[in-house]
């Protein structure tokens, strides 16, 4: 901005001393005072609406920020939960351990996941707690937040056009 006022003043200085008619004159300055103005307030839409274009970008960002915690969420679910799975042998063998007597037992998932076994020794039902995404509940929580967010991104780009 400093350059813009030394070079309008070194103008309006050439002006001055090339116009003679003191009217003409004052007409001229206030005209370009006019010009001035109109460039001004264009620099102030352009900055506005960037201003604006900056902040949206802004909550994007923030949006995708908590995903990517949410993702980093479910990544280290999905470790522990393969982490888990070493216990299960090749032929989909599973350790349980049984809550009521604290029996070992191996049972085998060859045919599928089962959600209750009955324990051998005890006798006693016990329920497998499984879901079709591995058994992280955090990852439908993540799911849900993602979809609602795309949601308000797609609104978003909607409204700027």
């Amino acid at each position: 901005m400093p350059n813009i006022k030394k070079r309008l003043n070194e103008i309006v200085e050439d002006i001055e001393k090339n116009i003679k008619n003191k009217d003409d004159l004052e007409y001229i300055k206030s005209q370009i005072y006019n010009i001035s103005l109109l460039f001004l307030d264009e620099l102030d839409k352009v900055v506005e609406t960037h201003l604006g274009r900056l902040n949206v970008l802004l909550e994007r960002e923030k949006r995708l920020t908590r995903r990517v915690e949410n993702m980093e969420i479910v990544v280290k679910s999905l470790e522990r939960d393969m982490r888990m799975s070493e216990n299960i042998s090749e032929d989909n063998d599973f350790e349980i351990l049984c809550p009521y007597c604290n029996t070992e037992f191996v049972e085998d998932f060859s045919n599928g996941f089962k959600h209750e076994v009955r324990c051998p020794e005890c006798d006693n039902i016990i329920e497998l707690d499984w879901n079709e995404n591995g058994g992280c509940s955090c990852e439908h929580e993540f799911d849900e937040e993602c979809q609602e967010d795309d949601e308000k991104e797609n609104n978003e780009n909607e409204d700027d056009m």
